[in-house]
């Protein structure tokens, strides 16, 4: 990461990074809706739902900080 007039630009490598990242939080966001609907138990899918949600929350964090380090490159 690289500071530029006071604002961290991340590098190319940082942001295929990220990407990577980003697209696994949306496969694992994906993965857990799914079992969540899958599965009977009360408690399990209560989890699974929790896990989806994590996950999600990862994913908007992510992207987040992927298209600031975009608009500053």
């Amino acid at each position: 990461m690289e500071l530029k007039g006071g604002i961290h630009v991340l590098s190319s490598k940082e942001l295929m990074h990220l990407e990577d990242f980003l697209s696994m939080e949306q496969n694992c966001t994906k993965t857990m809706s799914y079992f969540a609907s899958s599965v009977q138990d009360a408690q399990t899918k209560q989890l699974f739902q929790q896990l989806a949600q994590k996950s999600q929350q990862h994913f908007q964090t992510l992207s987040k900080h992927l298209n600031a380090g975009q608009n500053f490159q």
